[in-house]
């Protein structure tokens, strides 16, 4: 497989990856997630940039400069060999209830040291709480997880690359890292 070129757009500045400082409840779980597509990885930066400059605003007059930041990293796939790594070819049933499980907060946490996959649209949380809610049929059912995975618009997104722990982020080397 080799070298794999992945970016991570962000809001924040930072030096060394901290798995820690990723959000919980995500498509793939808490850690860091990057994609092989750089307008996507901008798109995030922007998106994550103004989602903190509408929290700021809510608790002071003034704001801090918030930045975006692009980062792009070498992903080496032969050393990631021995990882425990799941890799998702479409958005499909096992898919969608893959990322219920770990938006919800209720499965327990995976072993994947690597996760690949389709990356949900930006509605995924208010859409599964509408699927858990039993509004496109009885949940887990095969029809019910089918109607998610069409809603969550996974195929207008590029996939995703997810880092859940050190020895997976320890593949990554750091090429460049600039603001825009």
């Amino acid at each position: 497989m080799g070298a794999i070129t992945l970016y991570h757009g962000s809001s924040y500045n930072f030096g060394a990856i901290d798995l820690q400082q990723g959000r919980p409840y995500k498509d793939f779980g808490q850690g860091f997630y990057a994609s092989a597509d750089i307008v996507h990885a901008k798109s995030m930066a922007e998106r994550n940039a103004q989602m903190r400059k509408s929290k700021l605003q809510r608790f002071h007059s003034e704001h801090e400069l918030i930045g975006k930041w692009l980062y792009q990293y070498q992903f080496d796939a032969d050393k990631a060999a021995d990882l425990s790594v799941m890799e998702f070819a479409a958005a499909d049933r096992e898919w969608g209830r893959f990322i219920t499980l770990n938006r919800n907060g209720k499965g327990v946490p995976h072993k994947y040291d690597v996760v690949i996959g389709p990356t949900a649209n930006d509605y995924t949380n208010p859409t599964i709480q509408f699927y858990l809610s039993g509004g496109v049929g009885e949940v887990g059912s095969d029809a019910a997880i089918d109607e998610l995975v069409r809603l969550l618009l996974p195929y207008q997104l590029p996939s995703q690359y997810f880092f859940a722990t050190q020895r997976a982020v320890d593949c990554l080397t750091l090429i460049t890292k600039e603001g825009f």
